[in-house]
């Protein structure tokens, strides 16, 4: 209560050009950020912008979750379908990522390119990795509307604009909250997962407020909380999964690791834009 926060929202790739610009400009306004895209997240390291900081809780989160003294896993997203129940019904309703090639999805498919950030990579690199680059294809055969977030995809396919998308399940999670009509899937062949680094910006407005935030984000309260809203995942194994949210040792998660992460990042965005007509 004694911290007031002010949010700004923003795809990864714009709050990191945004980070830079302002550092640049000597006019640096952010205190905390937590980003989907660990590659973009080191790049802010490399170039001395994150505050070196070890939370009290920093012994909770594994290996994988942290660049230790510099970001922690604030949460664990995955990348799942999802419908508009109103749409898709009985027979009609997909069960695997291969469910989403038929020739009746075509053209009533959201999502989003890969460049707006780490989740999107996330969710490419899984497609290629699991079923090949004939997957690829195949999937921008569909003809998949591209939005330039997540929340409008949400929101074609509540609207039933779209029947079907593809989307990190917070965003879903938190319309489904608001009773939108639809209904999330995680197949069985696995969801791609990705943390949401969060760190200190170096040379914040207020460093002490922003650190005494960060460290409540990461606490079991803290964590607590972002899962009962946002419907995320937490690293933490003292903090259970959102209510109707399966266990996330159930969902058959895979990520790459970082360092491989950072050797595929610029040929699979050049490859998936390339295939996807440069989006």
């Amino acid at each position: 209560p004694c911290v007031q926060v002010s949010v700004i929202s923003m795809v990864t790739g714009r709050l990191y050009e945004r980070v830079r610009t302002e550092a640049q400009a000597s006019v640096t306004q952010a205190d905390v950020m937590a980003s989907s895209s660990e590659i973009l997240t080191e790049n802010l390291i490399e170039a001395k912008l994150v505050r070196p900081w070890t939370p009290p809780s920093a012994d909770k989160f594994p290996t994988e979750a942290k660049h230790e003294g510099y970001w922690y896993s604030s949460n664990l997203a995955v990348i799942a379908p999802f419908y508009n129940v109103q749409l898709v019904e009985g027979a009609d309703i997909p069960k695997t990522w291969q469910d989403l090639l038929d020739p009746k999805w075509t053209g009533k498919i959201a999502t989003a390119p890969i460049t707006i950030g780490g989740s999107a990579w996330a969710m490419y690199a899984f497609m290629k990795e699991k079923f090949g680059g004939d997957y690829l294809k195949a999937f921008a055969a569909q003809k998949p509307r591209m939005f330039t977030s997540y929340d409008p995809v949400v929101l074609a396919v509540s609207r039933g604009e779209l029947a079907i998308g593809v989307t990190t399940n917070s965003n879903q999670y938190s319309a489904h909250a608001k009773s939108a009509p639809i209904h999330t899937f995680f197949p069985a062949e696995g969801v791609p997962s990705l943390n949401l680094s969060t760190f200190l910006i170096a040379g914040a407005p207020h460093p002490h407020a922003g650190e005494l935030f960060a460290n409540w984000y990461l606490s079991r309260q803290g964590q607590s909380s972002v899962v009962a809203v946002r419907g995320v995942y937490s690293v933490r194994k003292d903090v259970p999964p959102a209510k109707d949210n399966p266990p996330f040792d159930q969902l058959h998660a895979w990520r790459l690791p970082l360092a491989t992460m950072m050797t595929q990042n610029d040929a699979l965005v050049a490859e998936v834009t390339g295939i996807f007509g440069g989006r």
